[in-house]
């Protein structure tokens, strides 16, 4: 009994191995430009082009006010409410750089496959 558990164990680890390994090479292939994808963008470019930049433009004209916000709120002394602002211009701030991060993939990703 203790020979079927083992051989089954060495097995199932030996199938899990050739799993992760085809698993790992299908994910280093590269995306196929004539796949879904590169088809979405090509249809949709000048869209997804018009709403990044919409995005980053909310995101700046959020951070401005947020900006006049803590401005206003440090004239008046209220130390609590400049730290909440800070902490909201941090998180607004990151959310800018996610913007234009995936305004540059959306950019390379549109140069590579819609030629």
């Amino acid at each position: 009994m203790r020979k079927i558990i083992i051989a089954t164990a060495a097995s199932i680890a030996a199938i899990g191995g050739v799993a992760v390994a085809a698993g790992a090479a299908s994910a280093q292939e590269e995306p196929d430009p004539s796949g879904w994808r590169a088809e979405f963008v090509r249809a949709n470019l000048d869209q997804l082009q018009t709403l990044q930049a919409d995005h980053a433009t909310l995101t700046a004209d959020r951070l401005a006010l947020l900006g006049e916000a803590r401005a206003a709120a440090e004239a008046g002394g209220d130390a609590e409410a400049v730290e909440h602002i800070d902490q909201r211009i941090a998180r607004v701030t990151e959310r800018q750089g996610k913007v234009g991060a995936r305004e540059e993939r959306l950019t390379t990703f549109a140069a590579e496959n819609c030629g």
